[in-house]
């Protein structure tokens, strides 16, 4: 060969070095993987590798996502390849044993190093909760799931006790197994970073949906909580109770009698259609520990408890006899700016002049700004006071009251103090 056709060979290898692979010239690592029990099926992403446990493969060295699954629950692996041997092992008993409730599938996330927010990063000034009363409607109220659309209702600051309400979806205020108003909330998104909400009380209604309770717990406490892949910024945190709808099938031509606000009189709106709602995505976390992910299948008025032990479940993936790392990284603390004020929305049926410490407000429904802290709110019709409260709105936020004068529309005519 001569020296001419040489240096072309060498040339058009310089040429093709960069594409090459990177593991190219590099061993591969061996990996044996087993699992109690055995039989439980795997897959490498990017590689095209199967194989069911006890198994023996030989994989690149670098980074690749092997999944393992055993029925319902499901390991993910973050696997850093080095080495000439890896042993990989996953104990489903150990997942049985951490994770409870009733998860229709279970995921559990090692080595991603997933960081989720802390009760500490999150923390918010609490804001006040209406007085649990029948004649008085609303809570604590924040916006929930876009996917599917939905508020959250607060109803006490110290009891971490929470309510969905579906948007466009006749329901039961409750809270600890007491009934109060029935309420419908509509939701309207005006952007990706913006929304409002219309309450609507009503009297009569086709269809109103049941509900479950989910009480949600970990060891250790203080974990984050996700519904839908949404977490409640500074109030979803393990322990904390919160009633969900569930609806087993699709609802269509929802007729809800309600009193209309701008004509002053009772009115019919038809919902064309209510979606099934009955399983739910649910993530729970806390840093340093591997993260799960799962669905729950619920039914009306069930009463169910998830719960995770994260220290246990540490221990359910082992690689070379130890559990992965989980690095989380620390976020910066944000300093907290505290309102001295509330958007206080106050709505009645019928309408009533609205007097906040003896000064008129206007005729309900009304919505005007006040000093935060506890308010004289009282109700008058013709200049006669037909209820009256003493309330703490809070600071900051909105603090929604909706209040029904049914003695005084029966002709009672007697006035309500407390």
């Amino acid at each position: 060969m001569n020296a001419s056709r040489k240096l072309g060979i060498l040339l058009v290898f310089l040429l093709l070095l960069p594409s090459l692979p990177a593991s190219l010239g590099s061993e591969n690592v061996v990996l044996r993987i087993t699992s109690n029990p055995s039989g439980a099926s795997g897959y490498i992403e990017g590689l095209n590798v199967s194989f069911v446990t006890p198994a023996t493969v030989e994989v690149p060295e670098g980074n690749w996502v092997m999944r393992v699954t055993n029925g319902k629950y499901t390991v993910v692996y973050n696997l850093s390849a080095r080495g000439k041997l890896m042993k990989v092992f996953v104990d489903f008993t150990n997942l049985r044993q951490s994770i409870k409730g009733p998860f229709v599938n279970a995921t559990v996330e090692y080595g991603f190093n997933i960081t989720v927010p802390t009760r500490e990063d999150e923390y918010v000034p609490p804001m006040a909760a209406p007085i649990w009363d029948e004649e008085v409607c609303g809570g604590i109220i924040m916006f929930g799931p876009r996917e599917p659309p939905m508020l959250i209702y607060k109803y006490s600051l110290k009891d971490p006790y929470y309510q969905l309400f579906l948007n466009s979806t006749p329901s039961i205020e409750e809270y600890r197994g007491r009934k109060g108003c029935k309420m419908m909330e509509t939701i309207y998104y005006l952007g990706n970073d913006s929304a409002m909400a219309r309450s609507i009380p009503y009297r009569e209604a086709s269809f109103i949906a049941p509900h479950a309770l989910l009480s949600i717990d970990s060891e250790p406490e203080n974990a984050t909580v996700y519904i839908f892949d949404f977490h409640r910024f500074g109030e979803w945190f393990t322990p904390f109770d919160v009633l969900v709808p569930v609806i087993p099938t699709e609802r269509r031509n929802v007729s809800v009698v309600h009193y209309d606000f701008e004509s002053r009189s009772l009115t019919t709106t038809i919902i064309p259609m209510i979606p099934e709602l009955h399983t739910y995505r649910l993530g729970i976390g806390s840093n340093g520990y591997p993260f799960l992910e799962g669905w729950v299948e619920l039914k009306p008025e069930g009463n169910y408890s998830v719960s995770v032990d994260l220290e246990l479940l540490k221990f359910a993936l082992r690689v070379n006899g130890e559990p992965p790392t989980e690095h989380a990284s620390k976020r910066e603390h944000l300093p907290v700016y505290v309102p001295n004020t509330t958007l206080l929305i106050v709505s009645s049926t019928p309408s009533a002049e609205l007097f906040v410490d003896g000064r008129f407000m206007g005729k309900t429904p009304v919505a005007e700004e006040v000093a935060g802290g506890e308010h004289e709110i009282a109700l008058k019709i013709n200049g006669r006071e037909v209820w009256k409260k003493r309330i703490d709105v809070g600071y900051g936020g909105r603090f929604r009251l909706t209040v029904f004068l049914e003695e005084y529309l029966k002709g009672h005519g007697r006035i309500k103090t407390r």
